[in-house]
């Protein structure tokens, strides 16, 4: 409809709002993907994928106990060792799964490649989880066995570092092979520890990519926000010290995508999922660090 008016009266004027239908809202052509946090418990600990690659519901670790040396009385038989043994069990039952559902109709009008992105959304949501569960898991068990050091609400200290170094040494945990894995909160307070800060200064960008800080005291430390934290009066942070040997996962089915048309959805069902067990292995090996 035509409009008139006074040359100047301000309601003529091809401004933006009378000739707001020639511009357009311009979708970025890329999509801006959620935030993603640290992945690092799951290479940390020892593995026994192989022994369920191709069957099993559990896999059975036969435990080796110490046997005594004893002294050799002239005219004496020698003192037998006996030992009943025990086994570790890791049961292969924590099955996840993440799954989405394209129906044609979007795939075919979307200016995005819906299904990829969200199949690396699933992918990445599987391995999350599984670094959030191996977390829980090993922060109930040493919490449990009262493999714990440090306090609520106070931040970690060199000493804290340094006893529970000493701590895994008496267990005779192998200096090589340990772990320390912080949450964020937990790698502000050790890069306030000017020691730490000189042990960090001799890593490598390699460190940026894969959550890993530095060394400190022999052990490689890391950072993860998956880690158990628990929102109280006092906030409750729970970063771990371990060695390897301190906890076993059976990986017997690595991440995998699996797709199917569903036509009475008229669309691709996308479903990625993971098998696996986990359980702690050597008593002493793993603490958790309260701060």
């Amino acid at each position: 409809m035509a409009t008139t008016g006074a040359y100047g009266s301000g309601n003529v004027n091809e401004g933006v709002t009378a000739g707001n239908v020639f511009r357009p809202n311009i979708w970025s052509k890329e999509t801006l993907m959620f935030v993603k946090s640290n992945l690092v418990l799951l290479p940390l600990f020892k593995h026994y994928d192989r022994d369920v690659k191709s069957s099993g519901q559990t896999v059975e670790i036969p435990n080796v106990s110490t046997i005594s040396a004893n002294l050799k009385a002239e005219n004496t038989v020698v003192t037998l060792n006996y030992n009943t043994e025990t086994k570790t069990t890791i049961t292969i039952n924590r099955h996840y799964e993440s799954s989405f559902l394209v129906e044609d109709i979007l795939a075919t009008q979307s200016a995005y490649d819906t299904r990829s992105d969200y199949t690396k959304a699933a992918g990445y949501a599987i391995a999350e989880k599984v670094d959030a569960d191996i977390a829980a898991v090993v922060t109930t068990a040493w919490k449990t066995a009262t493999n714990t050091i440090g306090v609520y609400g106070t931040a970690i200290t060199d000493d804290l570092v340094l006893s529970v170094n000493q701590y895994l040494s008496e267990a005779k945990a192998p200096k090589s092979g340990r772990k320390m894995v912080v949450h964020p909160k937990g790698e502000k307070e050790l890069l306030a520890i000017d020691k730490f800060v000189r042990y960090d200064a001799l890593g490598t960008g390699e460190a940026i990519s894969n959550g890993k800080l530095g060394t400190i005291y022999g052990a490689e430390v890391f950072m993860s926000q998956n880690l158990v934290y628990l929102d109280t009066a006092t906030d409750e942070y729970n970063s771990l010290f371990f060695h390897e040997d301190a906890a076993a996962i059976a990986m017997q089915s690595s991440p995998r995508t699996q797709t199917q048309y569903k036509q009475e959805y008229l669309g691709w069902l996308v479903t990625v999922d993971v098998l696996y067990g986990v359980t702690t292995l050597r008593d002493g090996f793993g603490y958790v660090i309260k701060h």
